[in-house]
C-alpha cells in the first residue's frame, strides 16, 4: 500500500468518524425531542446501543471495501480523530442544518398530513351527522311508540319471571 492510499484511507475513515459523531448526535437530539411517554425515549440507551453497533458494523464494512479488510492502529485513531473533530468544530454547523431541514423539510410534510387527515375526519363526521339528521324524524317515532310497546312487553316478562309465590 502506498502512501498515498494510505492518506486516502486515513481521510476516508476520519470522515467516516465525522459521519458518526453526526449520527450519534441526531439520534440523542431525536430521543430528547420525543414526549417522556414514547417507548423510543424510554429505551433510549438500547436505542442508542444499536445505534452504534449499526456504526461499527458500517465501519467495518468500509475497511473491508476499502482496504480489503486490512485493519492498522492507525484506522480507530483517525476515526476518534473525525469524533473528536465533529464534537469541536462542525457540531453547530451540523445541528443548524439539522433545524433547517426540520424546519423546511419535516414540518411541512407533517403540517400536509395533519391537514389531509383533519379533511378525512371533517369528511366522515359530515356524512355522520348528514346521516343522522336524515334519521332523526324514524329516531323521534322510535321514541314515541316503539319504546312504549318495548317497555310493557318487558315488564310483562319481568313479572312472569318475578312473581310473587
Amino acid at each position: 500500500m502506498t502512501i498515498n492510499e494510505q492518506v486516502v484511507s486515513i481521510l476516508i475513515m476520519a470522515l467516516s468518524g465525522l459521519l458518526i459523531g453526526a449520527i450519534i448526535d441526531c439520534t440523542r437530539f431525536s430521543l430528547g425531542a420525543l414526549s417522556q411517554k414514547s417507548i423510543l425515549r424510554r429505551m433510549g440507551y438500547g436505542v442508542e446501543l444499536i445505534v452504534w453497533a449499526l456504526l461499527g458494523a458500517l465501519t467495518f464494512y468500509i475497511l473491508f471495501t476499502i482496504k480489503g479488510g486490512e485493519w492498522r492502529l492507525v484506522d480507530p485513531l483517525a476515526q476518534i480523530l473525525g469524533i473528536f473533530l465533529y464534537e469541536s468544530v462542525f457540531q453547530p454547523y451540523f445541528r443548524f442544518v439539522g433545524r433547517v431541514f426540520i424546519f423546511l423539510i419535516i414540518k411541512p410534510i407533517i403540517a400536509i398530513i395533519k391537514l389531509i387527515i383533519s379533511i378525512i375526519i371533517g369528511a366522515i363526521r359530515l356524512v355522520l351527522r348528514i346521516t343522522l339528521l336524515l334519521l332523526l324524524p324514524f329516531y323521534k317515532i322510535y321514541n314515541k311508540f316503539l319504546r312504549k310497546h318495548f317497555r310493557k312487553f318487558y315488564t310483562k316478562i319481568r313479572r312472569s319471571f318475578f312473581k310473587k309465590s
